[in-house]
């Protein structure tokens, strides 16, 4: 089992690389005269693979592993899953650089929609059966319902491609959906079961009800904060009331994190401080996202931050890499799936969050810019730099992880 679990993730993490490779590319595009590179196919095929052969595998990888006991993990139904995840996220990649939005990406991206559905199913009926840790186990199974959820967003595209209806209000929706049942559904809640997975048998009665509730009202928040996505059109008392009521529960949330973090800092005093730093890096950037959220309630400055292209693309970057991608590095460490004893290790995290930090603090002035009439072509020739840093820590990374492998 152990050495299957550690393909899966060496493998993600190579996936890994070449997002951020994508990534440079596409920061080139902008920067220099490239004739022979398409800046939508490229920019489709980076966001695709960053959520199909990166995030999505790896999380699925550890939440096999690691949530589910042996005899069902090992079983090869989640090889061949896996397997199908992989070989569709590489036909995406190839596709979507090769033609763009056409007949074989947009087969790839159905056949990936399709196994995970397959997927939901197996691992939910799983976990039932084992009857995991009620924390885990609602964290987990929301998450997986918010995966398969999200397929409304792509087969919505499908249809207004498909009937030619131009309407750029529902195309808009379509994607919001998508992404907020991916950002804010799967990645966010996979994240919580993978960190509560590995504390909860240290937890005593209270420490284990504040955490339950804390998965209770994560959970079920992800209905109400979807309609905060639609008030950029959406000005009807429905559609506002629900996503005043998705704030308060963000806010709640927040408060409720923050109170269990607070009940069991003697556990995380117990992790090793290179994770443990990691780690909270991550919850920092789960919190400034949570805030971001909160603060699109506001009218005028909902409209400054939808009609932002950097501040979209800083908020989409602050979740994938801040958060998630931080947070699985963490993990990745205190379970001792990457060597943090190793200086290699150390020093490739290290440049890796040093990257996103950079990538943040340029996308946000560059945005808040923007927004006051101030903008600098410095920017574009920044965040290329930038780009190529967080190349240089994904790589040594998969380095550090094939060094230890061996």
């Amino acid at each position: 089992m152990k050495s299957k679990k550690q393909f899966w993730i060496t493998l993600s993490l190579l996936n890994l690389c070449i997002v951020a490779l994508l990534g440079v590319t596409l920061r080139s595009k902008i920067l220099f005269p490239l004739r022979f590179i398409d800046f939508k196919n490229v920019l489709h095929a980076h966001s695709h693979f960053a959520f199909g052969g990166w995030i999505t595998i790896v999380l699925l990888t550890l939440m096999i592993y690691e949530i589910l006991p042996d005899h069902f993990s090992n079983k090869k139904r989640y090889q061949w899953l896996l397997l199908g995840l992989l070989l569709n996220a590489a036909g995406m990649l190839i596709s979507f650089l090769c033609q763009g939005y056409a007949f074989f990406s947009i087969m790839f991206s159905t056949l990936f929609i399709l196994v995970t559905y397959a997927f939901s199913f197996l691992f939910i009926r799983d976990i039932v059966r084992v009857k995991a840790e009620m924390t885990v186990r609602i964290l987990s199974i929301s998450a997986i319902a918010c995966l398969s959820i999200s397929s409304v967003g792509p087969f919505t595209l499908a249809y207004i491609m498909a009937s030619h209806s131009g309407n750029s209000l529902l195309y808009r929706d379509s994607i919001y959906t998508y992404l907020h049942f991916q950002y804010n559904g799967f990645f966010t809640l996979s994240v919580f079961a993978l960190f509560f997975n590995v504390l909860y048998k240290n937890f005593d009665k209270r420490q284990l009800r504040r955490a339950r509730q804390f998965a209770w009202l994560i959970s079920i928040s992800v209905i109400p904060t979807l309609f905060i996505s639609y008030l950029f059109h959406f000005v009807n008392s429905g559609i506002r009331t629900m996503a005043v009521i998705g704030s308060i529960s963000i806010l709640i949330t927040i408060i409720l994190l923050i109170s269990t973090l607070q009940s069991i800092k003697d556990h995380l005093k117990a992790i090793p401080s290179f994770a443990r730093n990691a780690g909270l890096l991550s919850i920092i950037a789960f919190l400034l996202k949570s805030l971001l959220q909160i603060g699109t309630i506001i009218p005028s400055l909902g409209k400054l931050v939808y009609g932002d292209r950097a501040i979209i693309v800083g908020y989409l970057h602050l979740v994938l890499l801040g958060f998630i991608t931080l947070y699985i590095l963490a993990h990745l460490l205190y379970t001792g799936n990457l060597n943090s004893a190793s200086l290699l290790t150390r020093v490739a995290v290290i440049t890796f969050a040093g990257g996103v930090i950079a990538n943040e603090v340029i996308l946000m002035v560059q945005g808040f810019g923007n927004m006051f009439m101030v903008s600098n072509s410095f920017y574009a020739s920044l965040l290329w730099i930038v780009s190529i840093w967080l190349l240089c820590g994904a790589l040594l990374i998969i380095i550090s992880k094939l060094k230890y492998n061996k």
